[in-house]
């Protein structure tokens, strides 16, 4: 890979009309209510095509390097590494930075699925993607004949609360990842059965409050993620994966929030990746998947205090919300990228389309869909 390249994009991007919502980055995860959407500008239409591309550049990007039980992969400017090392039992030890964990745990690490748009992996649980720019550590040991237990753990912080007074009053949510993972290959086929722990502080299955609505609680959730790849041939694989999570009932006595119920939510994808169709290093991915979306929960809002017309007493209102969206969001993307001249001396064009019907789980957001082409090249 060459230290500098430049890139050209050409996208058409179609997002839903009407005021923006501020929505959090992971808002799949608990979908937006009414008291907490606000308007904002629209996001530039270059700004939302160069983000859709921000994934697939960082896989382009990386550098590989295998030898003696040792494998490297990272990037050259040094925002991502992952390592990991093999004895001669079998044992892997891999460490990480940067959000580099799917480099070890879950299906992305076998190289089966495809390139994907969005940043955020399809294939595995949708809780590791809830620890942004992670660091991992774990270890792999084998377990009979075709198997491997996996333990480890991830760490990260959350995204930076907004708040006109500064950091003053303001912290960074932390976030903490703890997973036991089981694999099982049977000739041309892989299963991984994930469990784990995601703690978290200040805020609940990875999303943004304003500080009205903010609490010091630690909210904990439980998942368990079953991910399955069987390849077609030496070039052409079919992946699918399916997860549930259940994050537990919390009081927050110092927040607009006075009470959430037990939250339950589901994620699944299933994809199509193939090697060489046409040139001998181009790449073509299908994706259909459904975003984490809660199954079953509600929240309780705290409200203005109200005087009795009886006794003239001061009472506190609260207004009770159900987290479970009305619509259901599905998201279907296509890529296909490609050298450019002999052994991609001349660069790489990508091509990209998605679709996203009813984004973020809401019933009255129009669809989004982008289509777009990339050109790299190093130099």
């Amino acid at each position: 890979m060459k230290p500098f390249a430049f890139a050209v994009s050409f996208a058409a991007v179609l997002l839903a009309t009407g005021p923006a919502r501020a929505a959090p980055p992971e808002s799949s995860s608990l979908p937006p209510s009414d008291t907490s959407r606000a308007t904002a500008p629209p996001a530039p239409l270059w700004g939302a095509s160069a983000q859709w591309f921000a994934t697939m550049d960082r896989q382009a990007a990386m550098l590989e390097r295998q030898g003696s039980g040792l494998s490297l992969s990272y990037l050259a400017d040094g925002s991502a590494l992952a390592a990991a090392r093999r004895d001669g039992r079998g044992t892997v030890v891999g460490v990480g930075a940067g959000g580099m964990s799917g480099r070890f745990f879950g299906l992305e690490a076998s190289g089966l699925t495809p390139l994907e748009i969005a940043a955020a992996d399809r294939f595995n649980a949708p809780y590791y993607g809830m620890v942004r720019d992670a660091s991992h550590a774990g270890v792999s040991i084998v377990a009979g004949d075709g198997g491997r237990l996996r333990f480890g753990a991830l760490s990260g912080q959350g995204t930076v609360l907004t708040d006109p007074f500064g950091q003053a009053i303001n912290d960074r949510s932390k976030r903490f990842l703890s997973s036991a993972e089981f694999e099982q290959k049977m000739g041309r086929a892989v299963g991984i059965v994930s469990v784990g722990v995601l703690r978290e502080n200040g805020s609940m299955l990875g999303s943004q409050l304003v500080q009205a609505l903010a609490f010091t609680t630690n909210p904990t959730t439980t998942f368990t993620s079953l991910s399955v790849g069987y390849a077609l041939s030496p070039s052409s694989s079919l992946v699918a994966m399916a997860s549930s999570g259940r994050t537990a009932g919390l009081g927050a006595t110092d927040s607009l929030l006075a009470q959430v119920s037990e939250v339950r939510t589901v994620a699944y994808s299933f994809g199509y990746s193939a090697k060489r169709l046409w040139r001998k290093d181009d790449r073509f991915g299908l994706t259909f998947s459904m975003p984490a979306k809660v199954r079953s929960g509600a929240m309780a809002l705290g409200g203005p205090a109200l005087q009795s017309p009886l006794t003239g007493a001061l009472g506190d209102v609260t207004q009770p919300l159900n987290l479970h969206p009305t619509a259901t969001e599905r998201d279907l993307e296509m890529t296909y990228s490609t050298g450019v001249g002999p052994d991609a001396r001349q660069g790489r064009v990508t091509g990209a389309m998605m679709l996203r019907v009813n984004p973020g789980h809401d019933a009255t957001a129009k669809p989004d869909w982008m289509l777009g082409v990339r050109y790299v090249r190093g130099f």
